[in-house]
């Protein structure tokens, strides 16, 4: 079975579904991890975030291996030809260059298999284009909401908790905004819901209220 979780970055999409999988004892796929290691790659080799065809060729030769039992909390959640780059993949430097590198079609496309192939069995799987693309067939499809606020918010504590400095408060806001709308408008596998999905907001409400919304769509509320 696949349960895929979709929506806008800080949504709650992570958090819900590492717990959700714990609960169910499956496998957790955070798909944004491919795109965050294939941009920690590009950086150092140099390669600019536009250069399409530069970063089709490293792609193409990269192995690229994501943890996925959702009761790690340490890494190496993410590895790069046997490298772990799991701090530099939420370094919030890279942002900029995530949302370029992850609107490119091409990589997108070459990075559709890997990311099935991580979901082996049954598998709670996470990003932007789950339910629409990577497994349009899910059996569930949840799409997670929350404001710019909100989310702002959550990004602030994930970066405290990761032992990153946080930027001022519009700083945060504008990063959120602008990767909303780089994943919005990007001409492939843009951020949407799909149209048989369950969307849940998740603003103000507590952790435990969340999932248990998720857990009671399921069959018998696992």
């Amino acid at each position: 079975m696949i349960i895929a979780i979709d929506g806008p970055a800080g949504s709650g999409k992570t958090t819900i579904g590492r717990m959700l999988a714990a609960r169910l004892h499956y496998a957790l796929v955070d798909t944004g991890l491919f795109y965050r290691a294939v941009t920690v790659e590009a950086r150092r080799r140099g390669i600019a975030p536009d250069d399409v065809s530069r970063l089709v060729d490293m792609v193409r030769r990269l192995r690229i291996d994501i943890d996925t039992s959702p009761e790690s909390m340490r890494g190496p959640l993410v590895e790069v030809d046997g490298r772990d780059v799991t701090g530099e993949a939420f370094d919030p430097l890279i942002a900029k260059d995530l949302a370029t590198i992850a609107r490119q079609a091409p990589v997108r496309e070459l990075l559709v298999e890997p990311q099935r192939a991580g979901a082996k069995g049954d598998a709670v799987v996470l990003g932007r284009d789950i339910g629409t693309v990577i497994f349009p067939g899910a059996e569930h499809k949840f799409f997670l909401t929350a404001s710019v606020a909100e989310r702002s918010a959550r990004r602030r504590r994930d970066l405290e908790r990761l032992s990153h400095e946080a930027p001022p408060d519009a700083v945060l806001d504008a990063e959120v905004e602008g990767r909303d709308r780089a994943d919005s408008e990007r001409d492939v596998a843009p951020l949407r819901p799909a149209p048989d999905a369950i969307i849940i907001s998740t603003e103000g409400k507590s952790v435990a209220r969340v999932l248990e919304e998720v857990v009671s769509r399921l069959p018998t509320g696992r």
